[in-house]
């Protein structure tokens, strides 16, 4: 059978809930959380079923067993190969109370081979022979599961960490992720599973799948302390004029500086990185965190150049009539290259190449521009470099790799996280407090639909802010059409689509 697949067909008899699986059940549609690149249902839909979804929760309380008690709790060892693996794990009391089994634990062995052995237990430890015939099926499907994401835990260290941020904060968002992941890994495997007696591991089995994920555990725990408790530096206040002490960004306390942020900050204000290239999905925040860095160093903004609009081959200054004289006035990106302070070049990757020549010699180790007027003006031992550039979506143009070379650090900047974004809206519009959980369910379920489709469109939180502030003035179905609907770009079934899913939601006052 192909375990992946047979789940769908398998469920409890008269209990579809899929147990502490956050209030979804068997066949429940969590489109809305995430769609896999390999996704390949009729509708691009992602659907839970019972059994991979409880064989993901029945692990991670296991593991959150272990890393309490690491001694005496019963294991998950693997050969060095990782092609054999051998579980033998206790059920929980309240799993047998609800009637999600009635075993005491289960002994299950991959071997490398298509087959799958499973032992079923009971109080004493000892192998039943026989389950209810009717519950068969799904009693296999716990263990065997449970096997299945072990050996993918083993083999991909990304989904291990992803599963120990589970164990350590349950969230629909992560299960989602793990259960559809799973099922995309293994869908097309084929095992012969069966019940037989099984004594102890084998004796190639010596790597302990428990400590693996302890250990990425507390790798993440330290660098995250790291990280949180690292000290930054800031600029000396003497480096900088009056004038340009002025232009250090002054944000209100709703914008914090990333944690993972903190360490670059140091680097920046030290020199050992003077250029910066932040890249990730649209509306994250990648210009923010660019002055929140100079925010956080004391380092003054010069100049935040949009490289779609404002970048032309004036970049560094023009000839301007002045009285009777013509004369040669510098920018302010030329000013930051004499004096010191940082610009930044927002959408990078959408400028004209011949207008980023200047920045090849510029991002060189002997840094210089060379203007219009003949001067050559030499970088500033307090000059600061920074870009962004938005990934993700169709359309997106790639930057010139000899420019990318020449950054000293780039940072991926992740999606906004459903509390980073609840907290901005509550902030920013308190107005849209009671239909926050609606407009996130809209803003996911238009990205998967895009994703999915393969639709030219991006709907970021910035669109869900444009949104929630017309929404004072004309309801939340009327404000759509000019915040939420636009982001099709004109194409009808694209809009169409958007209106239908605004349209599924209760926009009442609460």
């Amino acid at each position: 059978m192909k375990p992946c697949k047979a789940a769908y067909k398998i469920v409890r008899k008269n209990d579809s809930e899929i147990y502490k699986g956050f209030g979804f059940r068997h066949l429940s549609d969590a489109t809305a959380y995430y769609v896999h690149r390999n996704n390949e249902s009729f509708k691009g839909t992602t659907t839970l079923c019972q059994p991979i979804g409880e064989g993901i929760i029945f692990m991670a309380e296991y593991m959150s067993y272990f890393l309490k008690d690491p001694v005496n709790t019963s294991g998950i060892v693997t050969d060095d190969k990782g092609s054999t693996i051998w579980l033998e794990m206790p059920v929980p009391d309240d799993w047998r109370a609800s009637g999600i089994t009635s075993v005491y634990g289960y002994r299950a062995l991959m071997d490398g081979s298509s087959l799958i052995k499973i032992c079923p237990l009971d109080k004493n430890g000892g192998y039943i022979q026989s389950v209810p015939s009717d519950m068969e099926e799904h009693y296999k499907l716990l263990p065997v599961m449970s096997l299945l994401l072990a050996g993918l835990i083993n083999e991909d260290d990304e989904y291990a960490a992803l599963f120990m941020r589970f164990v350590n904060k349950p969230n629909a968002a992560d299960f989602v992720t793990l259960h559809e992941d799973l099922y995309q890994h293994y869908k097309n495997s084929e095992y012969i599973i069966s019940c037989r007696k099984l004594g102890g591991a084998p004796d190639s089995c010596t790597i302990s799948l428990g400590e693996k994920l302890a250990n990425i555990q507390l790798n993440t725990e330290t660098s995250n302390k790291e990280e949180a408790t690292a000290e930054i530096y800031k600029f000396d206040i003497s480096a900088f004029s009056e004038e340009y002490l002025s232009l250090i960004p002054e944000l209100s306390e709703e914008f914090q500086l990333p944690q993972e942020l903190r360490s670059l900050c140091s680097a920046v204000t030290n020199g050992d990185i003077s250029s910066v290239l932040l890249y990730g999905p649209a509306g994250t925040g990648k210009t923010m965190s660019c002055k929140l860095i100079c925010r956080e160093t004391g380092l003054p903004v010069m100049d935040t150049v949009n490289c779609t609009e404002n970048l032309d081959e004036f970049i560094l200054g023009k000839y301007l009539p002045e009285g009777d004289k013509i004369v040669f006035k510098e920018s302010f990106v030329t000013k930051a290259v004499r004096y010191g302070g940082a610009v930044i070049f927002e959408e990078i990757n959408f400028a004209r190449p011949q207008y980023l020549a200047f920045l090849n010699s510029l991002l060189d180790d002997n840094g210089f521009v060379r203007l219009d007027s003949g001067e050559i003006v030499r970088r500033h031992e307090n000059f600061r470099f920074f870009a962004t550039m938005n990934i993700g979506y169709y359309g997106t143009k790639e930057l010139n790799q000899a420019l990318y070379n020449r950054f000293n650090a780039v940072v991926e900047i992740d999606e906004l996280s459903d509390e980073a974004i609840s907290t901005m809206l509550s902030v920013r519009v308190p107005e849209c407090k009671v239909h926050i959980k609606d407009m996130l369910e809209v803003y996911h379920r238009v990205k998967m639909k895009s994703q999915a489709e393969e639709l030219d469109i991006v709907i970021s939180p910035r669109n869900l802010e444009n949104w929630a502030r017309m929404a004072k003035y004309e309801g939340y179905i009327n404000a759509s059409e000019k915040t939420i609907v636009p982001v099709a770009r004109g194409e009808r079934s694209t809009e169409d689509m958007i209106r239908k899913i605004i349209a599924s939601h209760s926009w009442k006052k609460g």
